[in-house]
């Protein structure tokens, strides 16, 4: 979901909601993907921080950064994300986007976005206009003919 969803508890916790015993070489691995790995060396309990109800500690950079770690710290062969670097910097998006590319490497990657910046790290567009499929194809296809006016609104 674009609005992050984090829970009264440790960072850890946040992040290893389905499974408590992930290690902490995944939860490492997760945290520098998603760039969060400043933010918890930073603190003096680390991985332990208190994150408040619904996350209210954080920003909203934050908050997507914890969800977007909290998505790829079991390392799924498939993801769906919406909008993953919404409400992030500039800086930490790009961070984020260094590291994404790697990690979805061989995996099925499903991306909702509306930035451009995202699109450069998919090979496949969809766009869909009110509910309906107006474009599929090969993303330097579909960009070009989105930027041609050759791809119109859902009647």
């Amino acid at each position: 979901p674009q609005d992050v969803t984090l829970f009264y508890g440790s960072l850890r916790d946040n992040l290893t909601l389905s499974n408590p015993q992930v290690s902490d070489a995944a939860l490492v691995r997760a945290a520098e993907i998603a760039q969060l790995t400043d933010f918890v060396n930073s603190h003096p309990q680390g991985f332990d921080m208190l994150v408040g109800e619904r996350g209210d500690s954080l920003s909203g950079g934050q908050r997507k950064s914890v969800a977007l770690a909290r998505g790829i710290v079991h390392e799924p062969a498939m993801l769906l994300m919406d909008e993953p670097t919404g409400s992030m910097d500039h800086s930490t998006e790009a961070g984020v986007k260094e590291q994404l590319a790697r990690f979805v490497e061989g995996r099925t990657w499903l991306v909702v976005t509306h930035r451009n910046s995202l699109l450069e790290m998919v090979d496949r567009i969809l766009v869909i206009d009110k509910g309906k499929l107006v474009a599929d194809g090969p993303r330097d296809s579909v960009v070009k003919a989105l930027q041609q006016g050759r791809i119109g609104k859902a009647q």
